[in-house]
């Protein structure tokens, strides 16, 4: 697995847990962090699948 593939599937997991912390999360310190981690995988994903393509 290339580095390629293996960003885009990073920021797939990343995105899952980001996601899931911005909207369970009731502390505002988790919900700062969920949402960093999303803008965080979108530009990992964006590193990925800019030479990989499926």
């Amino acid at each position: 697995m290339d580095r390629y593939k293996l960003s885009a599937l990073l920021g797939t997991i990343i995105m899952g847990i980001g996601s899931f912390m911005a909207c369970l999360a009731e502390n505002s310190l988790y919900i700062f962090t969920g949402n960093v981690l999303l803008v965080a995988s979108i530009f990992i994903m964006i590193y990925g699948y800019a030479k990989w393509q499926p």
